[in-house]
């Protein structure tokens, strides 16, 4: 097992806590490729006609462990050293402090390599694809099970995908009816009056302004998947057939 020198300091910004330290890791040497080299040299290692993959790997093992030792390690890709975060308190002094207390970790900064690599990096930009809007695959009246037929006031359920009617433009969200000849305004639904409003249907009652006829269907939402985040725009979706109220 590893051990690792720390000082602690007294910690000043905690109003409440009279006997909290946070720890400064003792610095090691600075250790570059060939010091990792000759540690594994120590080991009886070989550094020659061996493996690339196993070399790499067993040099990055012997990075880590120097590390864990509080040198800090340089490389041309990184340089690494030990932090410590969280704090110990004055019973804890003098003795042995487990890793996990002060939740260790090693912080790497990019080295000469790196940067190098970054000059003259070009960027290529490509606009983001607009993501997928709602798409309906099937409305009917779930007690009758007609496709495409709707019964006058009664329940009516849209099938599809990504129709979670949600979004912050709440006026303008929502399951539009429009009528094919005109002979009724357009009505839309909002999303309070959507149980179930999931992803995969959305169920309601035919409101009164929706009578006998033909209409076509259209759901209008921000949603585009299960999570809390909402396209710009409201995306729209009208069904392909025509639908008849009767």
């Amino acid at each position: 097992m590893t051990t690792i020198k720390a000082t602690a300091h007294l910690n000043e910004l905690t109003q409440d806590v009279a006997n909290d330290y946070y720890l400064l890791p003792n610095r090691g040497d600075t250790l570059y490729p060939d010091d990792i080299i000759r540690r594994m040299k120590k080991k009886e290692i070989a550094t020659e006609n061996v493996n690339g993959k196993a070399f790499v790997q067993l040099f990055e093992r012997e990075c880590a462990e120097a590390v864990s030792e509080g040198h800090n390690v340089v490389t041309g890709l990184f340089h690494a050293s030990i932090r410590f975060n969280g704090v110990v308190y004055a019973k804890d002094l003098g003795h042995p402090v487990p890793a996990t207390q002060v939740h260790s970790r090693m912080s790497f900064i990019q080295g000469e390599y790196a940067r190098e690599a970054l000059t003259d990096l070009t960027i290529s930009v490509d606009e983001q694809p607009a993501p997928t809007g709602p798409v309906i695959q099937a409305v009917t009246n779930p007690v009758v099970g007609t496709p495409d037929t709707l019964n006058v006031g009664a329940m009516a359920l849209i099938q599809g995908m990504r129709l979670a009617v949600r979004g912050n433009k709440v006026d303008e969200i929502g399951v539009y009816f429009n009528s094919v000849d005109g002979m009724y305004d357009h009505v839309r639904i909002p999303a309070d009056q959507l149980s179930p409003n999931q992803p995969g249907k959305l169920q309601f009652v035919l409101p009164p302004g929706i009578g006998p006829g033909e209409w076509r269907v259209k759901v209008a939402t921000q949603s585009i998947s299960k999570m809390t985040i909402y396209t710009k725009e409201v995306r729209e979706y009208e069904y392909p057939n025509i639908i008849t109220v009767v």
